[in-house]
């Protein structure tokens, strides 16, 4: 009768570090694709919360002073209501806000946005009453247009280039936005558009 001998110690331990060392592979590569597929998502939100930030603000910007009726453009106010401001989308390089007015689709109500960096976010707000250069770039009750929470607004600059004509006198704004995940700087990005501001009505 053949006897039936089991493993020795010495195979055992081979076995034992050879299917622990198949599981430490199979785990670094679990946890390398799983980190990748997990910066892959920041990056998608990232770029995805910046590009749909610029859009929103260029579209924005396009409707800055319609008017459905008269003969003039409309502009901000200056200070105490005197006059126009100079340009149809108003400009403070010292706060990086640019804000303009215009009407609704039914051509009733004017309204003024602002765009804006503060405390690493982008801010805007939208009224329905009159304003002046003095007030436009005030941050109470704005809003953030990035998701806060993830993302830190690094960098926001405005440059504005006056364009005239015999006729008309029209801006190109270029608008520089960075950002990065909150939870990995490493993540970041840097977008920029362009917008020719139109000339609803010559003045």
């Amino acid at each position: 009768m053949r006897s039936v001998k089991g493993f020795s110690l010495i195979e055992l331990l081979i076995s034992s570090s050879v299917g622990l060392l198949a599981i430490v592979i199979v785990g670094s590569v679990f946890l390398s694709g799983h980190n990748a597929a997990n910066k892959r998502s920041l990056e998608l939100m990232l770029h995805q919360d910046v590009n749909d930030a610029l859009r929103s603000i260029k579209e924005d910007v396009l409707r800055a002073g319609y008017v459905s009726g008269g003969v003039d453009t409309l502009r901000l106010y200056l200070p105490g209501g005197v006059s126009k401001a100079d340009n149809v989308v108003y400009i403070n390089a010292t706060k990086n806000c640019l804000a303009y007015t215009y009407q609704d689709k039914n051509g009733v109500q004017n309204y003024y946005s602002v765009y804006y960096k503060n405390e690493n976010k982008i801010v805007y707000k939208k009224v329905s009453s009159a304003t002046d250069t003095t007030t436009a770039c005030s941050i109470s009750n704005a809003n953030s247009l990035i998701y806060e929470k993830s993302i830190k607004v690094t960098g926001f600059n405005i440059t504005n280039e006056v364009v005239s004509s015999s006729s008309a006198t029209s801006q190109y704004i270029t608008i520089a936005l960075t950002a990065e995940v909150k939870s990995n700087p490493s993540i970041s990005t840097e977008k920029v558009t362009k917008v020719k501001v139109r000339n609803w009505h010559e003045e």
